[in-house]
């Protein structure tokens, strides 16, 4: 099994490239999605929040609210460190169970969607990292938009990450996700073309599928 780590600034992408690449049967482990499971009531990191910050960082409801958590650590190195150093051993050892699962089914490609993944060490689980590119500009203000936030809290929390110029010294495959859509998306078929193209079927057989449910909906047929 391959494994392909898609990594890049917050808001620049990753969903989009991770997305597109499943279309071609990769099977996708999304580290924000194993986090805000752990995140939830009786998780590990739910838990260990709630004895380290106190019970100020839940909404109404007992849920974490994760804009007070991201207002307090992106303003302070030491709880970013904190918070880091307690996620990623939790989620590393998550994703190496659904490696190990996905191997046993004989699955050819995976892609680690991970945003700090040079930053936790995890471009050694993988066999290639990319990283998607976007200008800062761009970034900042998909993240505002996205996030509802300030120019100032947008730009600290791009801050306090890894720069973009570290990511694309360090990657070996940059994404372009400066253009359309078509474009980011011409750019991952030429990859997959060169680099895995006995999966090009499976994209193939995807968009029949989409056309067939298309044309179902236009007919009216559940």
């Amino acid at each position: 099994m391959y494994i392909i780590g898609v990594t890049g600034g917050i808001a620049c992408g990753k969903s989009t490239v991770s997305n597109e690449l499943s279309k071609y049967g990769a099977k996708i482990i999304n580290a924000d999605n194993i986090a805000h499971w752990q995140l939830a009531p009786g998780g590990e990191i739910y838990n260990a929040y709630i004895e380290h910050f106190g019970r100020d960082i839940l909404n109404d409801e007992g849920l974490i609210d994760r804009q007070k958590v991201a207002a307090i650590v992106f303003n302070d190195k030491e709880q970013l460190a904190w918070i880091n150093d307690l996620a990623h051993p939790i989620l590393l050892k998550h994703v190496r169970q659904r490696l190990v699962k996905y191997q046993s089914e004989g699955v050819t490609l995976a892609v680690l969607d991970v945003p700090l993944l040079f930053e936790a060490g995890w471009e050694k689980e993988c066999d290639e990292v990319w990283v998607v590119h976007l200008k800062q500009g761009r970034q900042v203000a998909r993240l505002m938009e996205r996030n509802n936030l300030t120019f100032e809290e947008a730009s600290g929390r791009i801050k306090a990450q890894m720069s973009g110029k570290e990511r694309r010294k360090r990657a070996d495959v940059v994404i372009d996700n400066n253009d359309s859509k078509i474009s980011t998306k011409s750019q991952i078929k030429r990859l997959i073309r060169c680099k895995f193209p006995h999966l090009l079927r499976n994209y193939r057989r995807y968009r029949q599928r989409q056309l067939k449910e298309q044309f179902e909906r236009l007919l009216g047929i559940d």
